[in-house]
Formats: C-alpha cells, sequence, structure tokens
C-alpha cells in the first residue's frame, strides 16, 4: 500500500479491500503528471518507492525491450512515456568499463522522450557511494552518506544534455598560449627558460618551421653549436627532419649522402635523426644509442627533438615493427636517458599532444613541461560521414568527377583490398599518373614509390591519383601543389590521430571528405581496457600467464614514466577506437575543420559523362532521380506489368558508363523480394483495405514475427529504420505499415469508413513525374 500512499495527493483513493495493483498503474496511466522512476530490478524498485518515488521495476537494463527486438520499446513503457511530466531511468553504476549500464539508462531515457515523455532523464551512480539505489537508500538509513549525496536520490542527467568536445589536453599545464602561426622568438623565448619545450598546434602553424629557426636564434644568443639529435616514429618521416637541421639521417640507406648527414643547404650539425628501428646499430655506427652514452660522459648543449611526441611515444614504447623488437631496450634506454639528462633540451611538437606525454615528460625530467599552445587554425571544411554503401557512392562519383575533369586527387583507406576496389571502380588512369602507396612489398620496393616518399613536394606533381594505406599516412606531406579531393575511408585499424593526419598530407585540398565509423574494434589493443588501471591489471595478468614474458622483462628495467606510459597509452587507443565517431570529432574539431554531412553532397546536380561508344549524355545523379527510377520499376513489378529480369536488364542499359556501385543503387531485387516476403505486394494488388483486412493481418504477422536481425535486412531494403518495424508486443497499427507501402511507390488515400470496418483506404500508384517533365534519366 505504500503506492496508494503516495499518490493520494494526486487524488488516488481505495480501499485496502479493494486494493488490486493494477489499479494503481491504470490510475498512473491517466495521470501523467505523476514522476515515474525506472529501475533494473524490483528490489530496486520497492527501495525507491520506501523513500517517497514511484518506480518500476525492470528484468535488468535490457528488460525495457520486446522479446527479441531490444530496440522497440515494450508497449507497457510506451503507455506510461505518453504525456509523462517527469522520468528517471535510474540504473546502477557500471561495474567495468565494458559495461552498458549507463549506455542502456540513457537509450531508454531517450526512447521514453521519443514516445511521449516530457523532460526525461537518467541517472547512474557515483563512484565515491554505493552503486546500486537500494545500497544507497540503506546507506542513507544508517546514516552513512552526507547531506550532497543524500540529494543524489532526486537527481537525473536530462537527455538534452550532450557530451563535451573530446580533448586529449584535460590538465593545466604551464606555458602561454597564441592565436597564430608559431615564429622562432616564440620558441626562443620559451627555451632560454625552460630546458623541456612542447608546442601544440593544429597542421599549418609552423611549429617544425619554428623549432629549425628557433635553434639557430639560440645557437646565435648563445654562441654555442648544438648537438641536434630527434627521434621519429616511421622511417619515411627522418629524412626531412635530418635535413632542415643538417644532421646525419641514419633510417636512410648505407652508402648514402643523406647517411653521412651530407644536405644541400642548412649548415651541417653534428647529430642525427633516426625512427625507433634505427635508435641502435649492432655495427659500431653511431647511433641514438651511442650519442646518449656519450652525452652522459661529456656533456655538450644538445638538442633533441620530438616532433609528433604522441605516436613517437607510443611506437617506440610499445609498438613499431618486428626490427624494433630485438633493440627496443637500448632504443628507449637512449630516449629515457637523453631526456633526463641535464645537458639535453627536449623540444617536442604535436598537434594531438595529451595529458600522456606531459606526464611521461614530467616524471623523467622532474619539472613540468612548458605548454606553448596555438589555438590558430585554418577553417577547412570536412564532409564527414559513415563508411555506408550510399556515402560510398557518394565518394565515388566526387572521385570520377575530379579525374573526369584532369585534376588531382588523393585517396586512403583502412585496408589495401579496399584501396583497389575504389581505385579500381574508377575509369582506367593515364599510363604513369597513378601511385599506389601501401605496406606491401612490392610497393615498398617501387623506386617510383622511394622517390615520393623522399620528397613528396617534388614528386607529387606528376600524379594525378595517389592511393595510401595507414602503413605511410604520416610520411607524406604536399603543400604546394593543388589537389582537388583529399579523401579518407577509415577502415580496420585506422585510429583516430592517424586518420587525421591522413586529412592532413594534402595541405593545399579544395574538398576533403571523410568516411569513418563510429567504433573502430580492429584499433583496439591488447588488453581492450579503457582505463588505465584495469589495462595495467590486465598487462599483468597477461604477462604472469607467459604471454608477455619478454615484454615483461623489458618493463622491468624501464624508467616508472615509461611503464606508466605503457598502460595509459593502452587505455587511450582502447578509449579513442571504442569511442572513435565522438573522439574523431574532437581532434578534428582542434585541426579547425568545420564538419558538414556527406549527403550534402548529393545534391549538387546534374554531371556529364562519357559512356562507352563516345557519345555524351546528360546524367542526372541526384539521389531524386534514382529514387524516382526504383520507384518506377517497383510500381511495374506490383502491378504486373514488368517481370524482375526486366527491370534488371533495364537497371543495366541506364547505369551504363557507371560502375558497379551505380548499379547496386539502382538494382531493385533485394526491395522486391523483401516486399514479397511481407506479402506488401498481396497488400497494394487488394486496393481497398481495412485495419483487419486479411492482406493487412498477413503483413503484420510477418513484421511482428522478425526478430532483431531480420528488422534490420526489412529496414535496409525498404530505407527505414529498424526500430520503427514493430514487434511481437505492438497492437495491430496501419500507421506502421503506411510507410513500407510508400517505398514501393504507392500512396495511401482515406476511402471513408464503416461500422463494420472502420477506418478504409484505398492504394494507388504515386504519380512520380511532375506534370510535362521527361522520364527519369539516371
Amino acid at each position: 500500500m505504500g503506492a496508494v500512499t503516495l499518490l493520494e495527493h494526486h487524488g488516488f483513493d481505495i480501499t485496502e479491500a479493494g486494493f488490486q495493483p493494477w489499479k494503481v498503474w491504470e490510475f498512473i496511466l491517466r495521470h501523467p503528471e505523476v514522476e515515474i522512476w525506472i529501475e533494473e530490478s524490483a528490489l530496486k524498485a520497492m527501495a525507491a518507492c520506501s523513500i517517497g518515488q514511484i518506480a518500476i521495476g525492470l528484468n535488468g537494463i535490457n528488460g525495457w525491450g520486446q522479446q527479441g527486438r531490444s530496440d522497440r520499446l515494450h508497449p507497457f513503457l510506451k503507455r506510461l512515456a505518453k504525456g509523462r511530466q517527469g522520468v528517471t531511468v535510474r540504473f546502477d553504476r557500471a561495474g567495468s568499463k565494458t559495461s552498458q549500464s549507463q549506455i542502456q539508462a540513457q537509450k531508454l531515457a531517450r526512447a521514453m522522450e521519443r514516445h511521449g515523455a516530457q523532460g526525461s532523464g537518467w541517472w547512474t551512480w557515483l563512484h565515491d557511494m554505493p552503486g546500486k539505489t537500494d545500497d544507497v537508500i540503506a546507506a542513507v538509513a544508517r546514516r552513512e552518506l552526507s547531506a550532497e549525496q543524500k540529494q543524489l536520490l532526486w537527481w537525473r542527467v536530462s537527455t538534452a544534455c550532450t557530451r563535451s568536445t573530446y580533448r586529449r589536453l584535460q590538465r593545466s599545464w604551464p606555458g602561454v598560449s597564441i592565436n597564430r602561426e608559431f615564429s622562432a622568438d616564440d620558441v626562443l623565448q620559451a627555451a632560454l627558460a625552460h630546458r623541456v619545450l612542447v608546442l601544440k598546434g593544429a597542421t599549418g602553424t609552423a611549429k617544425s618551421k619554428a623549432m629549425v629557426a628557433g635553434l639557430a636564434l639560440l645557437e646565435a644568443h648563445t654562441n654555442q653549436k648544438h648537438v641536434v639529435l630527434g627521434a621519429y616514429h616511421r622511417s619515411s618521416l627522418v629524412h626531412k627532419g635530418a635535413a632542415e637541421y643538417g644532421v646525419a639521417d641514419i633510417s636512410a640507406l648505407p652508402g648514402t649522402p643523406e647517411r653521412e648527414g651530407l644536405h644541400e643547404g642548412p649548415a651541417l650539425r653534428d647529430g642525427l635523426f633516426c625512427c625507433g628501428e634505427s635508435a641502435y646499430k649492432g655495427t659500431g655506427e653511431k647511433s641514438l644509442w651511442h650519442w646518449y652514452q656519450e652525452l652522459r660522459e661529456h656533456p655538450r648543449p644538445t638538442v633533441l627533438i620530438l616532433d609528433e611526441i604522441s605516436q613517437v611515444l607510443a611506437n617506440w614504447v610499445m609498438g613499431g615493427t618486428d626490427m624494433l623488437r630485438p633493440i627496443r631496450g637500448k632504443a628507449l634506454d637512449a630516449l629515457e636517458g637523453l631526456v633526463q639528462l641535464e645537458c639535453v633540451r627536449v623540444w617536442a611538437a604535436d598537434a594531438l599532444v595529451g595529458d600522456l606525454e606531459l606526464e611521461w615528460l614530467q616524471q623523467l625530467t622532474g619539472v613540468a613541461p612548458y605548454l606553448l599552445s596555438s589555438i590558430y587554425t585554418r577553417s577547412r571544411e570536412l564532409f564527414l560521414g559513415l563508411p555506408n554503401q550510399r556515402n560510398e557512392r557518394t565518394l565515388l562519383l566526387q572521385l570520377g568527377d575530379v579525374s573526369a575533369a584532369g585534376d588531382r586527387f588523393w585517396l586512403g583507406h583502412g585496408t589495401v583490398a579496399g584501396l583497389d576496389r575504389l581505385l579500381g571502380a574508377l575509369p582506367a588512369a593515364a599510363k604513369g599518373t597513378e601511385l599506389k602507396i601501401t605496406g606491401e612489398e612490392k610497393c615498398r620496393e617501387n623506386p617510383r614509390v622511394e622517390r615520393f616518399l623522399a620528397d613528396a613536394e617534388a614528386e607529387g606533381p606528376q600524379y594525378l591519383r595517389v592511393g595510401f594505406s595507414p602503413a605511410v599516412s604520416c610520411g607524406i606531406s604536399m603543400a604546394k601543389t593543388p589537389v582537388a579531393l583529399s579523401a579518407v575511408v577509415q577502415d580496420y585499424c585506422w585510429q583516430a590521430e592517424d586518420v587525421v593526419q591522413a586529412l592532413n598530407r594534402c595541405r593545399n585540398s579544395a574538398r576533403r571528405i571523410l568516411l569513418a565509423p563510429k567504433v573502430v574494434p580492429d584499433a583496439l589493443g591488447i588488453t581492450k581496457e579503457t582505463d588505465a588501471r584495469r589495462a595495467s591489471k590486465a598487462f599483468q595478468e597477461h604477462m604472469l600467464e607467459g604471454s608477455h614474458l619478454d615484454y615483461t622483462v623489458l618493463l622491468q628495467a624501464r624508467h616508472p614514466a615509461s611503464r606508466a606510459a605503457v598502460a595509459k597509452l593502452e587505455a587511450r587507443r582502447n578509449f579513442e577506437a571504442f569511442q572513435n565517431d565522438w573522439c574523431l570529432r574532437g581532434l578534428l574539431e582542434e585541426e579547425g575543420y568545420i564538419l558538414r554531412a556527406v549527403e550534402e553532397l548529393e545534391q549538387e546536380g546534374a554531371q556529364t559523362v562519357l559512356p562507352e561508344g563516345g557519345q555524351r549524355r546528360e546524367v542526372l545523379r541526384t539521389p531524386e532521380a534514382l529514387q524516382q527510377f526504383r520507384l518506377e520499376a517497383l510500381q511495374r513489378l506490383v502491378e504486373g506489368t514488368s517481370t524482375l529480369e526486366d527491370v534488371q536488364h533495364e537497371a543495366r542499359r541506364r547505369i551504363q558508363g557507371g560502375t558497379h556501385v551505380d548499379l547496386a543503387e539502382c538494382d531493385v531485387s533485394e526491395t522486391w523480394k523483401v516486399a514479397q516476403e511481407l506479402h506488401l505486394d498481396a497488400l497494394i494488388r487488394a486496393g481497398m483495405v481495412h485495419g483487419s483486412s486479411p492482406e493487412m493481418e498477413a503483413v503484420w504477422a510477418v513484421l511482428t514475427s522478425l526478430d532483431k536481425a531480420g528488422a534490420r535486412r526489412v529496414a535496409r531494403a525498404m530505407g527505414g529504420r529498424a526500430d520503427r518495424i514493430p514487434g511481437p508486443m505492438d497492437a495491430l497499427d496501419v500507421r506502421r505499415v503506411w510507410p513500407l507501402v510508400k517505398a514501393l511507390g504507392f500512396q495511401v488515400v482515406k476511402a471513408g469508413e464503416t461500422k463494420r470496418e472502420g477506418n478504409r483506404w484505398r492504394i494507388e500508384p504515386m504519380d512520380l513525374r511532375p506534370p510535362g517533365d521527361a522520364p527519369s534519366s539516371i
């Protein structure tokens, strides 16, 4: 009777003898002003009721959906949501990073809001108090909670709240912020007062140029020539840095001038640049490790350059190629040791540097790095979308238009197969105008690829098409030569930070397109944990089992800063992979990108192509024209005036000169198959229908028998959303059927009502062509 007491002030009155639980809920359904809490179990709901909250208990956090259709809200919850003034979904605190508790609470709160609840919200318990509603209320009874914690029993997070923008840098660090490009004087003034300097700014803020010129000013100011050492994460990056500072590139081929430190232009200095794989040479050649040993015994003024430090740290500590593994210990000895030496100034730069890298530097040096940050960005538009069939088709059309105009494009793809598929869908390129750069051996041994990687600025202009994979995306850059389109399809293990780098390879690009998924599971690390503490524990468990015995020995010899960095890097990598869409958007916004939807590119109107045979024809390549063709074909199939073979032949004829993607867009075979399985063809042919007509009931029976996968298939084929397909507990509602009828090119017109049948509707073909228009051409 606790609920009865709570509802008295709402006007609910019932005797104990006449009490039935359903009467309480019928009253609540009739009175939307009654605020409701939704808990994940009956026990928690009863606990909530004991403190004055009307609550309903689910059978677990997934218990709000229908059987077999977790994407469809339970009918009772739909009724409960209608016009409700307040709904709070309150689930347990997540017990692990893989817990769906908070996500499901948010989903249910939004679902309740979609079905009419006003002011819906969600809540999961905080870490400094019990994690379950019944435990919290018990703690209140025992007077174990503060007054502030007790107030949380009445809190909720509004569904209107959105997540803040993702940033790797959260802590406050000593330094200054500027709103312009970096200058040599910025570097000089900071370097005179601080040994450890970090430049953070978007691509194109002249970080590298400022450090090169800043070193020259520093040498003039101190009247001392400095040794310059540089650590990179990929060998393809070493040449440029070594040439700028006039030092040896020991990642270059043996016997080359670059390996000896001979460069045209810059004054020569002592020192070298290397990647992790060349940080130690067993041949006796002077390497980064040898320089560390020498400077430890005989200190000299030295500058250590850590360009793109976030990737240097990740690769040297726990990444790299197979060539790094045998020398990782000595490579890290050199890196850690040089950072700690008092005679070494550490200059790091990165657009995506975060607290992780700065904490590593601080723990090694004992001083907080000086952060010189530029908020200056060059605004650039980026068309962003999911890597689905529709958006890939849009990308192919854009690539095709660039090719037809004789302009340049650069295309990156997360897999070699995907890159081959996209390039292969385009007309063949003229000989010598296409270059594909991947991690495949045949590409690495290609002289043209070697020359391109060594100097993309000089070699790039000769190619109209450049395709590349993640293996080399950070090692190439072209700024002077304009490019019509720079596009990236994130796939496989391509991480968010590498995708941002890939987009920036063409500095002078007229248009950029990115197709990126919400989650990148193949980019996950070893532990799959997104919390550094849990990642560290998982590493220890793996190591104790012997799977990482060699790595365990290596870590034991490492500085605590690097040991901590391993877990932090693992956790950040996993977090960004799980939250790819959110994290990627945050990183892109930091780079100055203005994000727009790929779908906007579909509105660009007519284009001209040359089909086989050489005759020109105008092709209207808009979604409207494609949809018109599809609906016309489906209408003929329903009416029986065409066969499926006829429709398929017509599609092939009309897309002549296009690609397989064009054909897939026009093909209605799957839509027609699904329509027949749902008996929609029989429903339409009936002409006049009502809610209880046999044809309508047949369609409803099939729809409500679908599982979640089946609903997704119907949604894909009919162009709708899976969660709009009725579930097994939904009562027959003709309004859920009409969108499927419309997807076949037919409209529904109300045709009166009868006492026996109720409302009646007439189904007739839609007029797909405006008066006076010619037949569609796609």
